[in-house]
């Protein structure tokens, strides 16, 4: 039998000394552990916060200094897109869909135009003044998004006949003389198949008694929504002339927002009736200051310069296809060559300017006062320039142009096209300004440039 070697026995202080020691070593062990958990947490904690502000809070553009954030450009993205997929009828469930991907794409730029002007629109409402109560916004939501049920008969002029005037005349008697037929007995579901049939000069709907179905605003031409919007139910309209020709008119049903394909389809997308509605009340601050700055345009002389102008294409690269790509980077080195050389700027205009309109005449342009044009900056340096200078070369994303000054005038009154174009452009240009003046710059990347 093996003996038995008899261990120490330990002390009272040396057992209570282990003791402390192996609390010790736990205790490191478990201040170790903590701080590398609380380390992965703080990380993985960073990692989120960081990733959610990239993907959210980050700036899409600056305002004044301001961020709008990435979330909101975003939103208005998935808000377009939405409405693109009603207006070109994409099912629901194909939405991403790799056929319309390009054509989803194009709003990421749209939609970042929108929330800068929302922005400023904001602003300047504010500034000037412009007052928009619930019930003007709710009433125009209303107009906008609810539909009526109608029919009509369509009698067009005989369009081969001489005399206009007389082709206009009987169209009109014949459609006269079916409307107070069609009054005397507004609901007679035969007499409008009887007359549709027989009379009316509307392929589409002839052969149905003249339905032409659920229709919102902006789906028929002008002359025909503002007749048909204050109709009665079961009214019969006196004859209503478009450029189609006279329209006998019915409005049979209305109904709200609530059945509008592009409402389901944005309720149905996560966007809630407030959500709309604020589109509706920009669109009422839009025209507001559209009006404001039609009536301030100007009417009397002014000053202007003419103007030459040789314009290119952008260079874009397109479906990996480089070529067409250099040829036209080629051919801004070219132009700016013969213009550095000396080249008559007029012979350079015939040699490689793709305007069409101008570029037989040397690429004279004619007379432009401000207002013509909706870049700011190209019209603010042809207003400083001397006559016979050239610009600078500006370019945006569709094309790139020199301009030169042939004469100036500090008090040339303005045509009939020209306040015509300072009306149309008024807008835009006024938009174009203030982005310049609110400092707006574009973060979103490949969306830099207008």
């Amino acid at each position: 039998m093996a003996r038995r070697i008899p261990l120490p026995r330990l002390t009272q202080r040396q057992r209570t000394a282990r003791w402390q020691r192996e609390r010790r070593q736990q205790a490191i062990i478990v201040v170790a552990f903590s701080a590398i958990l609380f380390f992965v947490l703080g990380l993985m904690a960073w990692g989120a916060t960081d990733r959610y502000y990239r993907e959210n809070l980050k700036a899409a553009a600056t305002i004044d200094g301001r961020a709008i954030a990435l979330r909101d450009w975003r939103r208005e993205v998935k808000y377009q897109q939405t409405k693109f997929y009603v207006d070109f009828g994409v099912p629901i469930g194909l939405e991403n869909d790799p056929r319309i991907a390009q054509q989803k794409s194009e709003y990421e730029r749209s939609a970042l135009d929108t929330v800068v002007e929302y922005a400023i629109l904001d602003a300047s409402a504010n500034s000037e003044g412009v007052s928009l109560g619930d019930d003007a916004v709710q009433t125009r939501y209303l107009s906008d998004f609810s539909q009526f049920r109608s029919r009509h008969i369509l009698v067009m002029p005989d369009k081969d006949a001489k005399d206009k005037d007389v082709a206009d005349k009987a169209a009109l008697e014949k459609a006269t003389g079916i409307a107070k037929q069609l009054k005397e007995k507004p609901n007679d579901q035969d007499l409008w198949n009887k007359l549709a049939k027989e009379s009316s000069d509307d392929p589409g709907s002839k052969d149905s008694g003249g339905e032409l179905g659920w229709v919102g605003k902006g789906q028929f031409v002008k002359e025909f929504e503002d007749a048909a919007t204050p109709m009665q139910l079961g009214q019969v309209s006196d004859p209503v002339k478009s450029q189609f020709g006279y329209h006998i008119i019915q409005v049979e049903e209305r109904r709200g927002p609530e059945a509008s394909d592009a409402i389901q389809r944005w309720l149905g997308a996560g966007f809630t009736v407030a959500d709309i509605t604020a589109h509706t009340r920009h669109d009422m601050i839009r025209e507001d200051l559209t009006k404001r700055r039609q009536e301030a345009a100007a009417a009397g002389p002014v000053a202007q310069v003419h103007v030459a102008h040789i314009l290119v294409s952008a260079p874009v690269p397109t479906g990996g296809d480089f070529t067409q790509f250099s040829a036209q980077l080629k051919k801004i080195s070219d132009i700016n060559a013969a213009l550095d050389k000396g080249t008559d700027f007029a012979e350079v205009a015939k040699q490689f300017s793709e305007d069409s309109d101008t570029k037989d005449k040397g690429g004279d342009v004619g007379w432009i006062a401000r207002g013509m044009f909706t870049d700011v900056g190209a019209e603010n340096e042809l207003f400083s320039l001397d006559a016979g200078t050239r610009s600078k070369q500006h370019n945006d994303r569709t094309q790139t142009v020199w301009y030169k000054v042939l004469e100036k005038n500090d008090a040339r009154a303005l045509d009939d096209e020209q306040k015509k174009k300072i009306k149309d452009n008024a807008y835009a240009y006024w938009l174009n300004q203030q982005k310049k003046a609110h400092d707006v710059t574009r973060l979103v990347p490949g969306l830099e440039f207008e």
